[in-house]
């Protein structure tokens, strides 16, 4: 057993060393080149033949990794092969190109310098064209503006064939670059564009040297002319042909050329510094008259100038006067705006106050606002007057407007307080017409109360009383009415008072008829505690009904005393029903049964306000209650 596993082991090393044997020349394969590869490939296969029965159960192991590396070692050669063709037709195409690149670079160089050349002939050309221009200085101005103007043309021709040749040369410089240039190819490139510039900058200098020369003619051409047309001037004016000017021939030359009549005293004073006029002072005498009329006309100027200044002076004061009478307004209707608020704070801050003081400081009130309103009235008229006037003239147009600007504001404001001042007067006046109503009516109800008693006193019905006030008439009139009021015993009235309480009494303010003044009189009573109504004075007598709490009732005859009880009691109509009977007013306690309850009128606005409420029938209660209802009315407490 021991020499089988040896033999085994022996078998599988020889194995192991056939199979590395193949494995390195497999290895070589691998990284094989197109011109090792055949011979490695040969000695592969040769390695397989020698070794394979050696390799024993490695050898078709190994044998398919031989075959697969000759496989990628047979593409990576293709592989090689290919790149290197590629390589060797790239290589012949670039060589041929830089060929063709070096053909178009000689070509634009030798254009170039071709180009250049005749650009610097044709400056050369334009140089020598101008050479002569220093020679013509005893010329004539024409031929020296001829010489210079040819001058110019052939440095204009030259100038145009150098920016067409600098056009050329920046245009085809890229070309240049493109076609990998040498640096000295591109150095003499750029040699091209600074002898050209070089060329440009001695155009420049010629083309300046022409055109002083040309001007300078010019101007003496322009002088010869003037001198010749001042001298043929000075001829015409030259009347007497004495070569000197008179008097009167400058006085004549003035207005044919100046259109001026020369005054006396500066004709003097142009003789005395010129005189004789000889075609020398010519000139300065035509200065002379120049400066002399453009005074003159300055002159008028300045008037014409201090006019209008005069004139926009006096507009502006117009217009400044309307402004401060608007002011003055505007600022007096703030005044009686103020006084007009600190009239009315008692009406905006509810004071009591009686009636017709209200009345009086709402009235007071109103007329100080009426007052600053017509002032603001005025002063918007004034206002737009200015602004009319501003905007009608340009010469005066805007000025004032930052202070109308500032009085519309003003204005605007006030307007704002006046309204609001309106306001309060309003709700001032509304709340003492209520309250004078008020106070009227009670002045009515306490004069009722006050008559009432008088009539008691005095024993006297209602008709009576009328006709001792009207004095026996038919009506009652309001001074009669008012010292009538004021001789009622326990009545007091303020001043205007009683004349008020007429006016409250009377319709549309008429007369006091006895029908109106019976009703102004009538008393009333309201129940405050129930209590019942009798037939009769006592206490005892027949229930007419119940009175209940609040019901409204007609006294019809004065109060009497009702002996046994020891109470006061008075005839009554219930106003709901006019049932009639007698009524307790207090009972022997002082416990009130009925009070005095408002006035006529006061009956009348209820009775207005509910006209539907119906009167209920009025029963006379079983004698069994009579009993319990009188003691409630009238037993002692």
């Amino acid at each position: 057993e021991a020499k089988r596993r040896r033999e085994e082991e022996e078998q599988r090393k020889r194995e192991d060393r056939a199979a590395l044997s193949v494995r390195k020349v497999i290895q070589r394969v691998r990284i094989a080149t197109p011109e090792s590869y055949d011979g490695l490939r040969a000695e592969l296969e040769e390695a397989l033949k020698n070794g394979l029965e050696e390799m024993g159960s490695q050898a078709h192991k190994v044998s398919e990794e031989a075959e697969t590396t000759l496989k990628q070692a047979q593409r990576r050669i293709d592989e090689i092969n290919q790149k290197r063709a590629e390589d060797e037709r790239r290589r012949e195409e670039e060589e041929k190109r830089r060929k063709e690149q070096s053909e178009k670079v000689e070509k634009l160089m030798q254009a170039a310098g071709e180009k250049v050349k005749e650009a610097e002939a044709k400056v050369t050309e334009a140089e020598e064209s101008a050479t002569g221009l220093g020679e013509l200085k005893d010329a004539t101005p024409e031929a020296i503006i001829e010489a210079a103007e040819a001058a110019q043309k052939v440095a204009g021709a030259s100038r145009t064939l150098l920016d067409q040749t600098l056009k050329w040369l920046g245009e085809n410089h890229k070309e240049l670059t493109d076609n990998r240039a040498s640096r000295g190819n591109v150095m003499e490139w750029n040699s091209f564009s600074d002898k050209l510039e070089q060329g440009r900058r001695a155009l420049d200098k010629l083309d300046e040297k022409a055109s002083g020369a040309r001007e300078k003619a010019s101007r003496k051409k322009a002088a010869l002319c003037i001198e010749q047309e001042r001298k043929a001037a000075f001829e015409k004016h030259d009347v007497d042909k004495d070569g000197k000017l008179s008097k009167d021939e400058v006085l004549a030359f003035a207005k044919a050329v100046h259109s001026f009549e020369l005054p006396a005293e500066v004709l003097a004073k142009v003789m005395a510094s010129l005189e004789p006029v000889t075609l020398e002072g010519f000139h300065t005498l035509h200065r002379k008259v120049g400066i002399a009329k453009w005074e003159a006309q300055e002159r008028v100027k300045r008037a014409e100038r201090a006019a209008r200044q005069k004139k926009l002076e006096e507009q502006r004061k117009a217009l400044q006067k309307f402004i401060d009478e608007a002011s003055e307004l505007t600022a007096s209707a703030e005044e009686h705006l103020g006084k007009a608020e600190t009239e009315a704070k008692p009406l905006a801050w509810e004071v009591y106050l009686p009636a017709d003081e209200m009345k009086r400081v709402a009235r007071t009130a109103q007329s100080l606002v009426d007052q600053a309103r017509e002032e603001l009235k005025s002063a918007s008229e004034k206002v737009k007057t200015a602004e009319d006037d501003s905007n009608a003239d340009e010469a005066v147009k805007g000025y004032g407007r930052r202070d109308i600007r500032g009085l519309h504001s003003r204005h605007e404001r006030a307007e704002g307080r006046a309204e609001r001042i309106s306001g309060t007067v309003k709700k001032g006046l509304d709340s003492a017409t209520k309250k004078e109503f008020s106070e009227n009516d009670e002045k009515l109800t306490e004069s009722v109360a006050a008559i009432q008693k008088h009539m008691i006193a005095e024993g006297k019905t209602g008709e009576q009383l009328f006709a001792d006030a009207a004095n026996g008439g038919e009506t009652l009139p309001r001074e009669r009415f008012a010292e009538f009021a004021k001789g009622i015993p326990g009545l007091t009235f303020a001043d205007g008072q009683a004349e008020r309480l007429f006016d409250h009494i009377a319709v549309d303010g008429e007369d006091l008829s006895k029908a109106r003044f019976l009703e102004a009189i009538r008393f009333f009573y309201k129940c405050v505690k129930g209590t019942v109504a009798s037939k009769e004075l006592t206490i005892k007598s027949k229930t007419v009904r119940r009175l209940e709490v609040g019901e409204i009732v007609e006294a019809v005859s004065a109060p009497d005393k009702e002996d046994a009880a020891g109470v006061r009691r008075v005839k009554c109509r219930a106003l709901r029903d006019s049932a009639t009977g007698w009524v307790t007013i207090e009972g022997n306690q002082g416990t009130p049964f009925l009070t005095q309850y408002g006035n006529f009128l006061l009956i009348e606005k209820e009775h207005a306000e509910k006209p539907d409420a119906k009167p209920e029938a009025m029963e006379e209660e079983p004698a069994a209650e009579k009993a319990g209802e009188a003691e409630e009315g009238g037993a002692p407490e």
